[in-house]
């Protein structure tokens, strides 16, 4: 009897630490989606899910602040130009990388050649960049052929990998001569930064799991995730069904309009608004018969229905994800004019550029594309294949998968008519959105379907990435804007913004305000500000 009269007595207290120890270590976790490839190289990267993946890897020179207050100093303490073609850069002491070596200058040099080297991902941003060398071990010099005025921005997408742990997994027979390939392999599945999160898991195609670096030279949330898993192409159904259960907690910014409004009626789901430096394009193939020829672009420009276009972005009466645009400068970048008058539908002048166009439109079917991964932008697709038809062309609509668009704009001749893209902000400059998608030098890229061939843009995109002068980068950069305008480089569809459906577990205002704050692509997501409750 005594026994079991001990046993009634101290079994509550045992559950009750059990219980209490469980709660304690129990794994928070931030399940969010996105549309395939993930991209896990930092040499690699291009789109919005590598962005996320990369930002919370890895670390650069420098970040962008909070609410458009500019760059500062990350990897870096500070920064200094000893003229005007030579920038020197100091690091910070006893910054960690995943493995637990120590960050110093030769991983910067390393990872600068091992992006150029590779030649892809944000490379493009570096191309006056003639050396990075180590002075010492806590200094960097970068030296240009010739000013660069977005150098210190493009900074933020040098992510710094770790010299010795990548070089320790790098196999021998590669595509880059003594460097092997480069530690490609190793980096398919892990991470080699100094970021806030791992890489534990990685499947470009399903999921990538990145687990809490508790090492992490900056703090974090007291209540940011222990682990973030990133789901990939998963159906917008699905989704709203998972976030409606509490099995997921945030959406990606991909939702059709009619699932954000079923789920703003939940109490369980918020739906966060983003506004991000970037616009929706259909990108008009430039070197593809019959859009090679200007009058047929600026036919196709003046007939699409804008007004249209708008109200389609409506979630409610209350909620519209997005703005009638401008041209290519947007809210957030150097030289965007707020009273520039949005670009309009007038189907009489249509038809009068339309019989300037050398080519007959009855005699061209225009293959006309959005992303399947992003149902919603069907019907600005078909808006387009409607105001077509109204010229006198005919137009077939296809959803293509995002890995077979970005097979098929490596060549022009495969490149749709037309395609539905959204970009955004590369870094916190013009030259990053302007650059990157419609100098002649980009062509080939998802970023650049349009295979812009326009020299005097060219010039001027040049000439702005050589001018220190703010107010004289303006002027050029209006001017560069009004020539896309009017010669129809691209279609503009809507600046961007953005709704993110999430669990009621993760909104509260930590993070809310770091989905908000950050412009840059892929910014946006930094699990490490974020807090589950």
């Amino acid at each position: 009897m005594r026994l079991i009269s001990y046993f009634k007595l101290i079994l509550p207290t045992v559950l009750f630490a059990f219980f209490s120890f469980s709660i304690v270590n129990a794994k928070t976790v931030i399940r969010t989606d996105e549309a395939a490839i993930g991209e896990a190289d930092p040499a690699k990267f291009s789109d919005n899910i590598d962005s996320i993946i990369i930002f919370n890897t890895y670390d650069a020179l420098v970040d962008e602040l909070k609410n458009g207050a500019g760059l500062a100093p990350h990897l870096a303490s500070g920064w200094e130009y000893a003229d005007a073609t030579t920038l020197n850069v100091t690091l910070k002491d006893g910054i960690k990388f995943h493995s637990g070596n120590i960050l110093d200058a030769d991983d910067v040099v390393y990872s600068f050649n091992r992006l150029m080297d590779m030649g892809q991902g944000f490379s493009f941003l570096f191309g006056t960049v003639e050396s990075v060398t180590a002075l010492d071990s806590k200094t960097v010099q970068i030296k240009t052929s010739e000013p660069f005025a977005p150098l210190i921005a493009s900074l933020m997408r040098l992510a710094i990998v770790d010299k010795d742990d990548v070089q320790a997994n790098t196999t021998v027979d590669g595509n880059y001569g003594d460097n092997g390939d480069y530690g490609e392999a190793y980096l398919l599945t892990t991470s080699a930064g100094t970021g806030a999160y791992k890489i534990t898991q990685h499947d470009p195609n399903v999921k990538t799991v990145l687990t809490k670096n508790n090492d992490y030279f900056l703090d974090h949330n007291a209540k940011a995730p222990d682990e973030v898993i990133i789901k990939y192409s998963v159906e917008a159904a699905t989704i709203k069904t998972l976030l409606m259960r509490g099995e997921h907690e945030i959406s990606s910014m991909w939702l059709p309009n009619e699932v954000l409004a079923a789920l703003e009626k939940e109490d369980s789901v918020d739906l966060v608004k983003i506004n991000r430096p970037g616009s929706w394009y259909n990108k008009l193939n430039n070197r593809r018969a019959p859009l090679d020829d200007v009058h047929c672009r600026i036919a196709l420009q003046l007939a699409y229905d804008y007004d249209a276009l708008y109200l389609s972005f409506a979630i409610t009466e209350d909620m519209v994800a997005g703005q009638k645009s401008s041209g290519a400068l947007i809210p957030g970048v150097l030289g965007y004019d707020p009273n520039k008058a949005p670009i309009e539908r007038d189907i009489d002048k249509a038809k009068a550029e339309l019989a300037k166009c050398k080519y007959n439109p009855s005699d061209y079917t225009l293959d006309l594309a959005w992303i399947a991964e992003v149902p919603y932008e069907e019907p600005w697709s078909l808006q387009l294949q409607a105001n077509a038809i109204e010229l006198g062309f005919d137009a077939t609509v296809t959803g293509l998968p995002w890995a077979k668009f970005t097979e098929q704009v490596a060549n022009w001749e495969n490149t749709p008519h037309a395609t539905v893209v959204s970009v955004l902000a590369n870094v916190p400059d013009p030259d990053a959105l302007m650059f990157a998608q419609w100098h002649s030098s980009r062509g080939g890229t998802w970023m650049s379907a349009e295979w812009a061939q326009d020299a005097e843009l060219d010039a001027l995109l040049e000439k702005g990435r050589t001018e220190t002068n703010a107010d004289e980068r303006i002027k050029i950069y209006q001017a560069a804007n009004q020539l896309m305008i009017d010669n129809a480089i691209t279609l503009f569809i809507t600046d961007f913004v953005g709704y993110q459906a999430i669990s009621k577990s993760v909104s509260n205002s930590d993070t809310i305000s770091t989905q908000q704050g950050y412009g840059t692509m892929g910014r946006n997501l930094s699990f490490r500000e974020m807090a589950v409750n």
